[in-house]
């Protein structure tokens, strides 16, 4: 098998693990009625680098398979966002710009409706917004030492997925803004799903 065989293996298993990757997550605070441990503002800055990631790509014009599985995560991480805002009491009449502003830009920049500059620009946030979002959230597991709704699932199979595209962008697209974004995205998605499973096992001990 070659490279390129190899690398769109493994992109068809990020994009068949991405079907359900949040889904753990959501259902965890759906179950729960809760988001304790869950940082709003990780979510948050996901979901634009996410979506940044997916508009750029398409503008792009690149294959497929380097990217499909974002139009699963955006969807998702949406889905979680209302959940969060919900049962945090956040979600009113007011958040309504806040959404119609974000479906605006990024079909912009799907769409090419700006200068190419911008496409260039947008790139260049998505690792500083990645570091951000996983930052957020390593602080308040650090803080609180509980991961409380955070699901290992969750972040183990994101960290595999990051893992898994800074292969398969090295062969398909090359492109260096992408591939370190993967990098930072799955050094500490790994740095989070081991503090998950770290803060679980201590609070397991404490009951016992």
């Amino acid at each position: 098998m070659d490279v390129v065989s190899f690398s769109h293996y493994l992109s068809y298993s990020v994009i068949l693990t991405s079907l359900f990757v949040k889904v753990p997550q959501i259902l965890s605070v759906l179950n729960a009625r809760s988001t304790k441990g869950l940082s709003l503002s990780s979510v948050l800055l996901e979901e634009i680098g996410y979506s940044i990631l997916l508009t750029y790509n398409f503008a792009l014009g690149y294959p497929l398979a380097s990217y499909f599985e974002y139009t699963v995560l955006v969807l998702q991480d949406f889905i979680l966002i209302i959940a969060i805002l919900h049962f945090d009491g956040l979600l009113k009449i007011q958040t309504l710009p806040a959404f119609l502003l974000y479906f605006l830009v990024y079909t912009g920049i799907a769409l090419r409706w700006f200068p190419d500059f911008v496409l260039t620009t947008v790139i260049g946030l998505v690792t500083p917004l990645s570091f951000s979002s996983k930052f957020a959230q390593i602080k308040l597991l650090y803080t609180s030492k509980n991961p409380g709704q955070v699901s290992l699932a969750t972040w183990a199979i994101v960290a595999y997925g990051a893992t898994a595209r800074v292969v398969t962008s090295c062969v398909l697209t090359g492109d260096p803004g992408v591939i370190l974004n993967f990098c930072v995205a799955a050094s500490m998605n790994v740095f989070i799903s081991c503090m998950i499973v770290y803060y679980r096992q201590q609070a397991k001990a404490k009951k016992e």
